[in-house]
C-alpha cells in the first residue's frame, strides 16, 4: 500500500478528512472567522497559528506562513490603471 503524501495546504487537509472550518478553528485552538479569513487569503497565517494548524494537520509551516501569495500581475494592473486615471 503506497503512503499518501502529506498535506500541501489546510483545504487539502480538510478535504481529505472531511473536516469544516469550525472543527479545524476547534482542534487548533482559533477562531473559525479568523481560520476563515486565512483560508480566503485576506488575513496571513502567524507563526504561532501556523504552528498550531501544523501540529493539527500535518501541512507545513513554511506553506502556512507563505500563504497567502501575492498575485503581483492582479497588482500590477491595478497601480498601471490609477496611474492613468482609469478608475474601472
Amino acid at each position: 500500500m503506497r503512503k499518501r503524501p502529506a498535506p500541501t495546504s489546510l483545504q487539502d487537509w480538510m478535504d481529505r478528512n472531511g473536516v469544516n472550518q469550525g472543527q479545524l478553528a476547534r482542534m487548533a485552538g482559533l477562531g473559525q472567522a479568523h481560520l476563515s479569513m486565512i483560508l480566503r487569503g485576506s488575513r496571513q497565517c502567524s507563526l504561532i497559528k501556523a504552528l498550531a494548524l501544523s501540529k493539527v494537520t500535518g501541512v507545513p509551516v513554511e506553506n502556512l506562513v507563505a500563504w497567502p501569495k501575492v498575485d503581483v500581475t492582479r497588482y500590477d494592473s491595478r497601480v498601471s490603471r490609477n496611474e492613468t486615471g482609469d478608475r474601472s
